[in-house]
């Protein structure tokens, strides 16, 4: 899973980057209620501005990860989770701490994909005559899902911290 999140990431810099010929000298990033532009800036402080967004987001998620990684190996008492005494005995605290970083780097990837769309409607905006606005139908429906996701994820997260049932 990390070496998607990873993949997303570089995914987001090189659209940044990779789409730097197409774009007009000065582009619009931001735009008022009413769909008109009020803020302009240059392709290349667009391009760095998504990609430290993107590191920025993979960062968190890596610290996320890293640090429950952490808490669960060397501070098992702190971590609170469902049947914590069958999940974080010896016998399978390994599979407990995959489960734990799982979901945040699944929605770390998520983030970078709805990043991703932002970027692309963006330089879909830029590249009309006169600029317009990203369609915010598709940007809504982009969040909706990562929310969507952001909400299964954890029901399933809490749901697998049940205790297995015994064989009869």
């Amino acid at each position: 899973m990390r070496i998607l999140l990873i993949t997303t990431c570089l995914a987001n810099i090189a659209f940044a980057f990779g789409s730097l010929p197409w774009m007009p000298e000065r582009m619009a990033v931001h735009f008022a209620t009413d769909g008109s532009v009020n803020r302009f800036d240059s392709p290349i402080v667009y391009a760095v501005i998504m990609s430290v967004v993107a590191c920025f987001v993979t960062a968190i998620m890596f610290g996320v990860s890293f640090f429950t990684s952490f808490a669960s190996t060397h501070m098992p008492e702190s971590v609170n989770i469902p049947n914590r005494d069958y999940w974080m005995n010896e016998e399978n605290r390994t599979k407990t701490i995959r489960r734990l970083c799982y979901p945040g780097e699944l929605i770390g990837i998520g983030t970078l994909l709805l990043i991703l769309l932002i970027q692309w409607e963006l330089v879909r905006g830029n590249l009309m005559v006169p600029p317009g606005q990203p369609n915010i139908t598709v940007l809504m429906c982009g969040t909706g899902v990562l929310l969507a996701v952001i909400v299964f994820v954890s029901i399933h997260t809490y749901r697998s911290f049940c205790l297995p049932k015994k064989e009869s």
